[in-house]
């Protein structure tokens, strides 16, 4: 050892961390505490104070940062930034008259969505805990480069090993130019990741990877789907996954994984998704979580065309966004970026930010439950005669304009002319609402959450 506290490369390379509950594969990586003189990780490893297990119980305090003093990210108030259109307080839902209000399918589909929503919290690795068998927990990430961070991923594996589905995307990864092939990318627990390299020809910006834990299934019970689509289309990136036989319980789920650079246009993207998701219908019998980087900020879902646009796209098929926290915080800006939407909503048990330290993204974790909640309609013709459609609206910058125009060409003459100020309201209302329903038409979008129930 010397002055640094590095470990001489004659050293094996698989040693336990004495400060954390993970191992250490690199050499370069270790480092031994000179005051309790342990082996541990170099970023367990705090130079002359020693490794932070001896940090925590010498020096007081040495646990509190700001990130505990000020409410996480609350010098951005990033805590507080949060994407729930599906609260009926929600400002974007008291323009106009009232959908469905006396719905009791919509009112509870909505309330479903909005309680995830206010329900999904920040949450720290440490506290993450192993599924239950009868559930399936899946953790997203914009990893900034697989092979890169591999060993973190190994070294960290008591975190990621307590996860039963492993979705990365931006891997930069193409397996025929890895030294050893996939083996360099392996996870201890894990099946061989399901990769598939990126769009670009220079491997840089993209890339998807799924990792299916052991324990959920056999490795012949993973199958990929193949979409056919155009490999010329760079305006996106989807991977898609079929699991039989979950944990045994002869249920069968869809992982999607996706990914869209910055640079490509949204309205693509949003295209390419609704034709993905076109080709996918067959499947929408099936629990289908879509997990992924759109970079599409849905914070500003109330002023953003492309981010109502990218909703209203995903509920046409069934889907409904599960995450409300910004998943990318900086010194600057808080965005929410990394997106999860199911098309069972109701058998989604929770859906958090993992704060990871591993990219300049936060992760998303979400997990469902295996078995179906609810017990109703369980026979095929009521499965087949239980459809609902919802009512909706699509409120973007292209209907505004419509709804500018209209009122600016209104005369108002008819208002005028009536007789009392009530007759005069009442008909300045009928004016008004019959140009709001012309540029923001209520359209009757199928619900296949009835038809989710029991079928998985």
């Amino acid at each position: 050892m010397n002055t640094n506290g590095e470990v001489s490369n004659s050293q094996k390379i698989k040693i336990k961390c004495t400060a954390c509950p993970g191992w250490c594969y690199s050499k370069s990586n270790l480092r031994t505490c000179a005051w309790c003189e342990g082996h541990v990780h170099k970023k367990c490893f705090q130079e002359t104070l020693g490794c932070i297990r001896c940090c925590e119980s010498i020096i007081p305090g040495y646990n509190v940062d700001t990130f505990d003093l000020y409410d996480k990210f609350d010098h951005l108030n990033a805590s507080r930034l949060s994407f729930n259109p599906y609260d009926r307080s929600h400002l974007i839902n008291s323009i106009g008259n009232s959908l469905d209000q006396n719905s009791d399918t919509n009112n509870e589909y909505w309330n479903e969505i909005s309680e995830i929503l206010t329900k999904c919290k920040y949450q720290e690795p440490k506290n993450v805990t192993n599924s239950a068998k009868d559930e399936l927990k899946a953790l997203s990430l914009n990893i900034r480069s697989l092979a890169k961070n591999i060993t973190y991923l190994r070294e960290e594996i008591h975190t990621f090993s307590k996860c039963d589905v492993l979705c990365f995307n931006e891997t930069n990864c193409n397996i025929d130019k890895l030294p050893n092939g996939i083996d360099d990318i392996m996870i201890e627990g894990f099946h061989e990741p399901v990769i598939q390299a990126p769009l670009r020809k220079s491997g840089k910006g993209g890339g998807l990877a799924i990792y299916i834990n052991k324990r959920v299934c056999d490795f012949e019970k993973i199958e990929r789907i193949d979409l056919a689509l155009d490999p010329e289309d760079m305006s996106g990136e989807f991977q898609l996954v079929k699991i039989h036989n979950c944990k045994g319980l002869n249920k069968t789920k869809v992982i999607a994984n996706f990914y869209r650079s910055p640079s490509r246009d949204t309205n693509n993207f949003i295209s390419l998704l609704d034709h993905v998701l076109n080709r996918l219908d067959r499947h929408s019998r099936k629990h289908v979580m879509f997990h992924g980087d759109a970079n599409i900020d849905l914070i500003k879902y109330d002023t953003d065309s492309s981010s109502q646009n990218l909703i209203d796209t995903l509920a046409k098929y069934g889907f409904a966004q599960t995450v409300s926290k910004p998943t990318r915080v900086t010194d600057h800006s808080a965005t929410l970026i990394d997106h999860v939407y199911t098309n069972n909503i109701e058998n989604t048990l929770s859906s958090n930010v993992l704060t990871l330290d591993i990219s300049d993204h936060l992760a998303t974790l979400t997990t469902i439950k295996l078995r179906a909640v609810s017990q109703k309609h369980t026979t095929h013709s009521n499965r087949t005669n239980t459809t609902k459609y919802r009512q909706t609206r699509t409120i973007n910058e292209a209907n505004n304009a419509i709804f500018k125009e209209l009122l600016e060409g209104e005369t108002w003459e008819e208002a005028r002319e009536s007789g009392c100020a009530n007759e005069q309201y009442d008909k300045f209302s009928e004016i008004y609402m019959k140009h709001y329903n012309t540029a923001y038409p209520v359209k009757s979008n199928r619900s296949r959450r009835e038809n989710e129930r029991s079928i998985n």
